[in-house]
């Protein structure tokens, strides 16, 4: 049987690359019958979305095409040093909120607070997932130390 879905990303990635008009007609012009009428597409919400995505897609790489053929090729190096260097920033402040982060549930921890700041993710598994993953959540056993001698 043919997955129509992985046929449909195919497609439209194909119009994509040869810069073709992509239509929902256009698609099934060149499905080769695996999308008899437009209504095969446009009535299925989930192929619907990929032809939206995928036309969309090809706009914002017409527009850079266009932008870019307009510009030396000193103006689109500095442009790419530029956006270099704001990636770079936000990598940078990534990193910084990531380590505060980690610092903030490590103090609320040692407080006994853990199961409460737990308690406003509860209902958002994968709020807490995605901290997890960017290493945001710190491991380990919270330890209570003696106090201080002044």
């Amino acid at each position: 049987m043919i997955d129509k879905s992985q046929v449909l990303e195919e497609l439209l990635e194909a119009m994509i690359a040869e810069d073709e008009d992509i239509t929902v007609r256009a698609v099934c012009r060149r499905s080769d019958g695996i999308f008899k009428h437009a209504t095969d597409i446009t009535r299925n919400e989930t192929r619907n979305k990929k032809v939206k995505s995928a036309i969309a897609k090809q706009e914002t790489i017409r527009t850079a095409v266009n932008q870019s053929s307009k510009k030396s090729r000193a103006e689109l190096e500095k442009l790419v040093a530029v956006k270099n260097a704001e990636i770079a920033q936000l990598q940078a402040d990534k990193e910084l909120l990531t380590a505060s982060h980690r610092k903030m549930i490590l103090a609320v921890a040692q407080m006994g607070g853990l199961p409460i700041w737990r308690q406003f993710f509860e209902r958002y598994q994968e709020v807490l997932d995605k901290l997890d993953s960017m290493e945001a959540i710190p491991s380990g056993e919270v330890v209570a130390l003696p106090p201080r001698k002044c």
